[in-house]
């Protein structure tokens, strides 16, 4: 089997409009096939990045919640330098997070509205 790469992350929100609100706000994203699904999912792009929003309880959920869950996703930066503007953008916007340096990454952490951990890396040390 080859795989190429991640196609998205299916988040199920406690208000899907909350949400691709704060995703297009704070990474950019923007809104594609809006005409489509009834806007359930949502689905936001930046770059190759996808994100489908669910509404919580709704009949597109895929899978009803069980004991596990996601613990965050991260993000790639194509550079230290785009890293070092997300901070700067972040602190500008009002968004608190939470700096890591794992040795051979840094990165950023920061909650969605729903309390989902978003992590911004770049490999560039």
């Amino acid at each position: 089997m080859n795989i190429s790469h991640l196609d998205h992350v299916a988040l199920v929100c406690e208000d899907a409009t909350v949400s691709k609100d704060w995703y297009i706000k704070i990474f950019g994203m923007e809104w594609i096939h809006r005409k489509l699904w009834e806007n359930n999912p949502i689905f936001l792009r930046k770059g190759a990045c996808f994100l489908a929003l669910f509404q919580a309880g709704s009949q597109n959920e895929s899978m009803p919640r069980r004991g596990t869950r996601i613990d965050h996703f991260a993000f790639k930066a194509e550079s230290r330098e785009d890293y070092e503007a997300m901070k700067t953008e972040l602190r500008q916007k009002g968004i608190k997070f939470d700096e890591k340096d794992h040795q051979i990454s840094h990165s950023i952490y920061l909650q969605d509205p729903d309390g989902i951990t978003v992590e911004i890396t770049t490999y560039d040390v």
